[in-house]
């Protein structure tokens, strides 16, 4: 077997190459690093992913109300997601997009109507 770093044979029984002390099969992979990646940043679960990030920027004045409701829908949307493809991972992310945006969505609609109660005169 050669070395795919190197390109020099490499003694049967061994697993590094004695040039350049690669491993055997070229370079070590990282063992469950892209699955750990994906647990934490489920980027194989798109509609979680974007909902979460709706929900988070729902708290900004004035746009917030718009993306809570597009955050509710990508949540649903993203924990189906989960439950079909366990692989893809992101239900917190979904349950975040889904929990944040709702009471983001009521704290809008409270604010929107304090703000028309208070612009009502009273006689």
């Amino acid at each position: 077997m050669r070395c795919l770093t190197c390109g020099v044979e490499i003694a049967e029984g061994r697993q590094y190459c004695e040039r350049c002390a690669a491993f055997g099969g070229g370079a070590p992979k990282a063992s469950g690093a892209s699955d750990a990646l994906s647990q934490i940043v489920p980027y194989k679960n798109t509609p979680a992913l974007i909902g979460y990030y709706l929900a988070v920027f729902s708290l900004i004045p004035c746009v917030g109300a718009l993306l809570a409701m597009a955050a509710i829908p990508l949540g649903i949307r993203g924990l189906a997601h989960a439950k079909q493809n366990p692989e893809a991972h992101g239900k917190a992310h979904a349950w975040i997009a889904i929990i944040l945006g709702t009471l983001t969505l009521i704290a809008h609609a409270t604010c929107g109507v304090l703000i028309l109660g208070a612009s009502i005169p009273l006689e």
